[in-house]
């Protein structure tokens, strides 16, 4: 089985300033997926110390994190493929617009912007949206299917 915990639009600086049974979670994952708005790169360095991690730029990401971090990401963990997307837009819709991302129809993708926890099915890809990081995350376990917990704090 592969765990992954999920976050987005953590807008902070640093792993300290995220809540302490997120970071907690952090240290527990096979993989790590922040689905942008990290806002500084010191918080994607120290996420990286944890272990590994999948990231995305997001809007409001700092001009250097937008030229290191790809718009959107594809990766394999388990039996599932997975996409990562920061999302953008209004709320209504970004549903959408973040499926329509991925014409290679993952098995899930993760997404934020919105700042609105969601998990739910669109043309049969699993789209997952951990909330702010400051009031939830998701923890994803992939083995025969996708189970996701989402996790509000």
């Amino acid at each position: 089985m592969t765990t992954i915990v999920a976050l987005s639009d953590s807008h902070c600086a640093g792993i300290s300033a995220l809540p302490p049974r997120l970071r907690q979670a952090l240290g527990a994952a096979d993989i790590i997926v922040h689905a942008g708005d990290h806002t500084e790169r010191a918080l994607l360095d120290e996420l990286k110390a944890l272990g590994n991690v999948v990231a995305v730029a997001g809007n409001m990401d700092s001009t250097a994190l937008k030229v290191l971090l790809p718009f959107r990401q594809l990766f394999s963990a388990g039996t599932a493929s997975v996409g990562v997307v920061h999302g953008s837009g209004a709320p209504r819709g970004i549903a959408e617009r973040v499926r329509a991302a991925f014409p290679e129809n993952p098995d899930l993708i993760v997404f934020g912007h919105s700042h609105v926890q969601f998990d739910g099915l669109l043309d049969g890809t699993r789209l997952v949206n951990p909330g702010p990081a400051a009031s939830g995350y998701a923890v994803i376990r992939i083995d025969q299917g996708i189970d996701v917990e989402l996790v509000r704090l």
